[in-house]
């Protein structure tokens, strides 16, 4: 390809675009016109080579036409499906089409543009509110089944309690039922002390052993 026919770097080869820009030319000029700027009858706006070969002509005769053809060539892409985006109407009132333009300007970006910025934002908006709803339906849970737990472990360190109680009571009973009319022999306090310890002791371990395993088990179920 010689120097003047070097690829437009608007002008796109591939998804026929170039195509696409030959069919405006033909309209937009006169048939005489194309013939004295490609000349050759065989080639004439048939390759991509040649449709550069009198847009490069144009923009030295007919600026306003090339102008004109970038303009179109922009918002065809634009509008193109390939591009992501599809055309879209919309019945707005005026109150909310004055609304949209004047925050448009104060943006400085298209309706078009400022539409989907909304539209994403409120995406996201939706997305935050998804996820804190979803994090703080979890956090619940876990409070609730931590509570669960926790009354589980106040259930279990009462029903040992009792357990140590239920048989102090049941060697008093005992005592009163073989010695009705005979009161307990008199004790210092340090004898009563020395028996009473090793079951507040056996108590006391008790209870911390229902402790430990209460945190081992949560521990697990954290991890």
């Amino acid at each position: 390809m010689s120097e003047p026919e070097k690829p437009l770097r608007w002008l796109r080869k591939q998804g026929g675009e170039w195509h696409w820009a030959a069919d405006y030319l033909v309209q937009a000029l006169e048939p005489d016109h194309i013939k004295s700027l490609a000349p050759n009858p065989f080639t004439r706006l048939d390759t991509y080579e040649s449709v550069v070969s009198v847009i490069r002509k144009l923009q030295r005769e007919r600026p306003d036409v090339v102008f004109r053809l970038q303009g179109t060539i922009r918002q065809r892409r634009y509008r193109s499906d390939s591009n992501g985006r599809k055309p879209l109407t919309l019945t707005l009132s005026k109150e909310t089409i004055s609304k949209l333009t004047s925050l448009a300007r104060r943006h400085k970006v298209s309706e078009a543009a400022l539409v989907a910025r909304l539209i994403t934002q409120e995406g996201e908006a939706v997305e935050i509110q998804k996820n804190y709803e979803k994090q703080l339906k979890t956090a619940v849970a876990l409070e609730r089944k931590n509570g669960q737990q926790r009354a589980a472990f106040l259930t279990a360190q009462r029903d040992e309690t009792l357990k140590h109680l239920k048989r102090c009571l049941e060697l008093l009973a005992r005592w009163e039922l073989m010695w009705p009319e005979d009161k307990p022999p008199a004790a210092s306090d340090d004898d009563i002390k020395q028996l009473v310890e090793p079951r507040m002791k056996e108590l006391n371990n008790a209870l911390t052993y229902i402790a430990f395993r209460d945190t081992i088990t949560t521990e697990r179920e954290h991890s």
